[in-house]
């Protein structure tokens, strides 16, 4: 996977929108249980460095060296002194490096990272992210809506949403779902032009998308409770046609 995320690195954000949404929500979910804040799976840090700027002290943790050298950047380039709330760190999901009780809250959103795992990998992040979470801290998980995969053209064409400047990307996608396993496959080719020189990076990957029930169920084995569904950064209740599945759960205190 480590070259998958060394090639998402170089053109990961323009394939997303303006995530100010994005951001506020998660900013108001992190406020009902606390400041420390644990932005798993953070990628290029965008989500990371907005929550600093809504007064919360962020840990930034991804695997991927590359990944975080674009958030390290983004961060060196913020002039504002709520920048200075973000620490990133390389680290691997199956076992952080922290202690226990550490955080207030913990997510795992941007682009439904947990569904990069398996079952089993899902389970361990789960436990570890209880494990570091104070009692009665909170979990958020942004997913894929399983119900919607099936809706995916087996070939589609994605442009970027937001070009860099003197940038051309383009991104052809093979997708093929499987729904008695649950199991998404994805093959794509991405192709860049940047200061006159082309390139382009073919990669294969699946995603593993879970049900509510699923996700209930899991989030139960791992310690946490009064789960909250919905379907998108405006509330809206979650149903087969929201774009994503957001999570929001409590760690449920032991004795």
């Amino acid at each position: 996977m480590d070259d998958l995320y060394g090639n998402w690195a170089q053109v990961y954000d323009t394939f997303y929108p303006d995530r100010s949404e994005e951001v506020a929500f998660w900013a108001r979910v992190a406020a009902r249980f606390g400041r420390r804040v644990l932005d798993l799976m953070c990628g290029t840090a965008e989500i990371s460095l907005g929550l600093a700027r809504h007064s919360c002290r962020v840990f930034g943790m991804d695997i991927s060296p590359a990944m975080l050298s674009v958030g390290v950047e983004r961060q060196s380039a913020a002039a504002d002194d709520p920048a200075r709330n973000l620490s990133l760190i390389q680290a691997d999901a199956l076992a952080l490096p922290t202690a226990d009780d550490a955080f207030d809250f913990a997510q795992a959103t941007g682009s439904g990272s947990l569904n990069h795992l398996d079952d089993d990998q899902a389970a361990t992040v789960l436990a570890e992210l209880y494990r570091v979470l104070r009692p009665g801290g909170g979990i958020g998980l942004e997913l894929v809506n399983p119900y919607l995969l099936e809706q995916i053209d087996a070939q589609r064409t994605i442009d970027p949403l937001r070009p860099a400047p003197g940038t051309w990307v383009k991104r052809l996608c093979h997708n093929h779902y499987e729904p008695t396993t649950g199991i998404f496959h994805i093959e794509q080719v991405t192709y860049v032009e940047s200061g006159g020189q082309e390139d382009e990076f073919a990669e294969s990957f699946s995603l593993h998308a879970w049900f509510p029930g699923q996700v209930r169920a899991m989030l139960r084995a791992a310690g946490f409770g009064g789960v909250q569904l919905c379907g998108s950064y405006g509330l809206e209740p979650f149903d087969t046609w929201s774009a994503d599945l957001l999570v929001v759960a409590k760690a449920v205190a032991v004795g």
